[in-house]
């Protein structure tokens, strides 16, 4: 190398190149120390990121949808299809506490009846035997029957029925007859425990499968969110990397010209300029590509926010620009937030008390059926109806019955067989909640992990494209003078377009990993203001 070209080399390079020289009768070099990362709050972004990215060839930016992240995250959280789907099923677990709850209702039960019947006498008391007997009758019944928390079943009948007959045997040619009944039925064993778990057991796991499915709801919602900024930052990147594409296409182009000036001023030979032609080929190609990873990426974001088809072919440009803003969390304390918010904990607490509930039916249900009952009956008979309900009221004509009950299955091999099932449920809920709560620790140390991992990286990237970026404009000076060709030019430009690729992944990574986090910690709906509600 002359001195002249010397003078064009930058004096740090320069200096590298003569400590890695061999030099004869010289001592080993010290080891050089590792380059130092710049600080995480000092990262500045390129004017690459910084700057609004190129849009495809076609798009209209006038027409092109300005859409920010929240406004992106709402329409997800309205219009997706999974949480339409998780807020019905919250809507039929509701209506199934109503739907236990309503088994304790008050029954009311009212009916008329209206007969009409002629017959034969049938004894010497009804008349000689072509005698024909005309009964008419009415009745009109009224009914109440409730079942309470104990158990306890209450029932009350009233009956008031009028009959006119022409039969000798009739009390009277008119009569009215009215009754009142009273019942009580308590059961003492099946169906009945002293802390009234037990006749409560449908009410209890309805409103447990109500809670579940609130928190999968809150569980569903949190994923479309998160979902939501991955796809919304995937299109941010899908455009600035067509940006970057369009650069490198342009830098290319830049150079076969620069190349053709050489060529006509006889510095370089004409086979040079089919390498140059080459590269900028190759930098189309990945243009194109480019272009329809963005419209991938479109067609994502558009399906988790679930647009209608009309709105399908409308660009989208994301407002928000990648940033880097890291922030700092321990391990425990992110797991103990994740304990703390997320619904997946409570959901398998009510799922484990929902085995156990299942398992004290079926200890239950190996009880014999012993019911205790009480029964009382008013009478009222007179040929009007006033005072035949007088006649009630006075109590004269009453009865009362107490009754126990009992049924048994002595083998109870249905009932056993039951009870080891829904032991085994029980067995198989706590382990299931075991093991969620293992990938709950996985998700968040994961978690953890990428996001730091991501801030170094980015640092490390924005270091790689610095350099890339001096190494192209050293092999650039070196062109000019003479002393490189096309095919170096070429693996700078390369080495560059790699580079700046590979910063934007990692701020990009930062990002998500940054939702991610949130996510796993159980802050995701909070942190974006989105509340957990059943409707729209």
């Amino acid at each position: 190398m002359t001195p002249r070209h010397l003078a064009t080399v930058p004096a740090t390079v320069l200096a590298t190149a003569l400590v890695a020289a061999p030099v004869a009768a010289q001592p080993a070099a010290p080891p050089l120390p590792a380059p130092s990362l710049p600080a995480p709050d000092a990262y500045q972004p390129p004017e690459f990121i910084t700057a609004a990215p190129a849009l495809p060839p076609g798009v209209d930016p006038a027409g092109a949808w300005q859409l920010e992240l929240i406004e992106a995250i709402r329409l997800a959280v309205r219009n997706n299809l999974d949480v339409v789907l998780e807020r019905e099923a919250v809507t039929i677990a509701d209506r199934g506490v109503d739907l236990a709850v309503g088994e304790r209702e008050p029954t009311l039960g009212v009916s008329y009846r209206h007969g009409d019947v002629r017959t034969p006498s049938s004894s010497i008391l009804e008349g000689s035997p072509d005698t024909i007997n005309t009964s008419v009758g009415d009745a009109v019944a009224l009914s109440y029957q409730q079942r309470f928390a104990t158990g306890l079943t209450l029932g009350a009948d009233f009956d008031l029925a009028r009959d006119r007959s022409t039969s000798s045997a009739a009390v009277a040619d008119l009569n009215v007859r009215s009754t009142a009944t009273l019942r009580v039925t308590q059961p003492l064993l099946r169906g009945f425990s002293t802390d009234l778990v037990v006749p409560r057991l449908a009410i209890l796991r309805a409103r447990l499968g109500a809670a579940r499915e609130r928190g999968q709801l809150e569980v569903v919602l949190a994923e479309v969110v998160l979902r939501t900024e991955t796809a919304y930052w995937d299109v941010v990147a899908a455009l600035y990397r067509h940006d970057l594409a369009v650069r490198s296409a342009s830098r290319a182009e830049a150079q076969l010209a620069l190349t053709a000036r050489q060529i006509e001023a006889g510095v370089l030979p004409p086979s040079d300029r089919i390498s140059a032609e080459s590269t900028l080929a190759q930098r189309q190609l990945q243009q194109l590509q480019a272009e329809q990873a963005v419209d991938a990426a479109w067609d994502r974001l558009r399906a988790v926010m679930n647009l209608p088809r009309a709105e399908w072919r409308r660009a989208i440009v994301p407002v928000e620009r990648p940033t880097f803003a890291p922030t700092a969390q321990s391990l425990d304390d992110a797991l103990a937030a994740a304990l703390r918010n997320r619904p997946e904990p409570a959901q398998l607490a009510g799922e484990v008390a929902d085995a156990e509930l299942g398992v004290r039916q079926a200890r239950n249900d190996r009880l014999p059926q012993l019911d205790l009952g009480v029964s009382g009956t008013l009478i009222g008979q007179a040929e009007r109806a006033g005072a035949s309900l007088r006649d009630l009221g006075g109590a004269d004509a009453r009865g009362w019955t107490v009754m126990l009950d009992l049924t048994w299955t002595p083998l109870g091999r249905r009932a056993d067989a039951a009870l080891a099932i829904e032991r085994s449920r029980a067995a198989q809920r706590v382990t299931q909640r075991d093991a969620a709560l293992q990938r709950i620790w996985i998700e968040v140390k994961d978690a953890v992990r990428a996001q730091d991992g991501a801030a170094r990286e980015v640092a490390a990237a924005a270091r790689f494209r610095q350099l890339a970026e001096d190494g192209l404009e050293l092999e650039q000076r070196r062109f000019l003078n003479g002393t490189s060709s096309n095919f170096l030019i070429a693996q700078r430009q390369e080495e560059l377009a790699a580079a700046q690729v590979a910063e934007l992944t990692a701020l990009l990574d930062h990002q998500k990993a940054l939702a991610t986090r949130l996510y796993a910690t159980g802050a995701l709906l909070t942190e974006r203001g989105i509340a957990v509600t059943p409707g729209p």
